[in-house]
């Protein structure tokens, strides 16, 4: 129950991490590690997923992201701890997709999680969340 409870929670992170896959502000907030917060709500499937995420600094040579993410009466939170090597990479493909949305004028698509999920972003992001040794989720007891 807690490995299906803690796959479903990736889905929505991720599914978030889509809808602000274009956001440059973001990504030159994590290139830079500064401080920055955003919250939204995200419609997936039918459920209004709620998030607020958060870039906190370097703690030591790793940066600090915490995402909450609240849907079905269950809040959870994210922690994922960077190296600059890993930032590189995620703004590097958060860039990328930016680019093609904006010469394509495709928009990010998050009605379903299975669209959600075809995204590079969150391909990229799906990553450092099932790594344990960077990124670690708070399950609701």
């Amino acid at each position: 129950m807690r490995k299906y409870l803690f796959f479903c929670l990736a889905i929505f992170i991720t599914t978030v991490i889509a809808a602000t896959a274009d956001d440059d502000t973001f990504a030159t907030a994590l290139q830079t590690c500064s401080n920055y917060t955003n919250s939204g709500l995200v419609n997936t499937d039918g459920m209004k997923v709620k998030y607020k995420n958060q870039i906190l600094g370097w703690n030591g040579d790793k940066c600090v992201y915490k995402e909450f993410v609240s849907y079905s009466g269950m809040d959870t939170c994210t922690t994922c701890r960077f190296t600059k090597k890993q930032i590189n990479e995620l703004v590097k493909v958060m860039r990328a997709y930016s680019t093609l949305q904006q010469y394509s004028g495709e928009d990010v698509d998050t009605s379903s999680i299975s669209k959600a999920q075809n995204n590079p972003v969150v391909k990229v992001w799906n990553k450092y969340l099932q790594d344990s040794s960077v990124c670690t989720i708070d399950l609701p007891q």
